[in-house]
């Protein structure tokens, strides 16, 4: 049994446009051919295979055999394979990145993170995309090792000598508890104490060597990721400050309630886009940063019982920092 010969990448792209098309003249004005053309490569592309693929007898249009119908799905394939060749060619020839590389910090909202991601796919489709997701310091870690070429986050939890910062719009930090919790049910004759009960703090693991900001409770538990003490403080285990429009939903839907605290009222948890100053991104990385600048994250939920905002009170002297400098959240 013999093997069948490779076809070329034009018989391939004829045999899709005359089963496209539904004639071998209509390919012909198509790809701007002689039908005499069309035909012959469709011929030797079956002596080729040693297949048939057009039923040429039946009707007066050819139609497909079932191998026909079998052999186009593998040319469509392989039409999109050369495709996207092309465009990746088409990318380093602009002087595209091969890779963009990502490190966000997960206080970053993850519908302003979808979005920038699937703008960017829009923008640039054959650009892959590395991602990583880091806890407060983790990100200038990544991005100072290489791993990861671009980084969002917090100046509270990033050494900037290196880097070129550019500001981006940052998160309301807010604190919740469940709805079960002390805290979330006060009563008339004593209102609970935050201090007294235990506070859910995002944590870098291991532990970074800076001090903690917002920490105002004698019993923390430390937690390196965000999604686990998001489902912690919906179990009722713990308060603590997250971003808002993380668990604005949830808010909505009574399955956290935001709390009113006199000993702390959340602040703004500020955010950069960081790069090294040595290594500038290329012209998808940069778009990447100008979309980043222009997001946001919508309407804040509102606040229950909303008071004039005070400076957080830490149980330690040394952990007394305005809003916008908290940083255990």
């Amino acid at each position: 049994m013999r093997s069948p010969a490779t076809p070329s990448v034009d018989q391939l792209l004829v045999l899709l446009t005359v089963a496209e098309a539904g004639s071998f003249t209509a390919a012909a004005k198509r790809l701007g051919r002689a039908t005499s053309a069309i035909s012959y490569a469709v011929d030797t592309l079956e002596q080729q295979l040693g297949l048939s693929l057009f039923d040429r007898g039946t009707t007066r249009k050819p139609k497909l055999t079932q191998h026909g119908e079998a052999i186009v799905s593998e040319a469509r394939a392989v039409a999109h394979s050369i495709e996207t060749l092309r465009a990746r060619v088409r990318g380093f020839l602009d002087q595209l990145e091969p890779e963009v590389s990502l490190a966000v910090d997960s206080m970053l909202p993850g519908d302003r993170l979808t979005t920038l991601l699937r703008d960017f796919h829009a923008q640039f489709p054959t650009v892959p995309v590395r991602l990583f997701v880091e806890t407060l310091g983790g990100v200038e870690r990544v991005v100072r090792s290489g791993l990861a070429g671009i980084g969002v986050g917090s100046l509270l939890h990033m050494d900037m000598t290196g880097f070129r910062r550019i500001d981006i719009t940052g998160v309301r930090i807010i604190p919740v508890a469940a709805p079960s919790h002390p805290l979330a049910r006060p009563s008339e004759s004593a209102s609970p104490q935050a201090r007294d009960f235990v506070q859910l703090v995002l944590s870098e693991q291991p532990a970074g060597a800076s001090r903690d900001f917002g920490v105002v409770s004698l019993n923390t538990w430390r937690i390196g990721d965000q999604a686990a003490r998001h489902k912690l403080l919906l179990a009722g285990i713990g308060w603590g400050g997250m971003p808002e429009p993380i668990v604005r939903a949830d808010i909505e839907r009574a399955r956290l309630v935001r709390l009113n605290l006199p000993d702390w009222r959340g602040g703004e948890y500020s955010m950069q886009a960081i790069h090294k100053t040595d290594i500038p991104p290329g012209p998808a990385g940069r778009w990447l940063i100008e979309r980043l600048v222009t997001l946001s994250d919508g309407v804040a939920a509102p606040a229950q019982e909303m008071t004039k905002p005070i400076r957080g009170k830490g149980h330690r002297q040394s952990q007394r920092r305005a809003p916008a400098r908290k940083r255990g959240k």
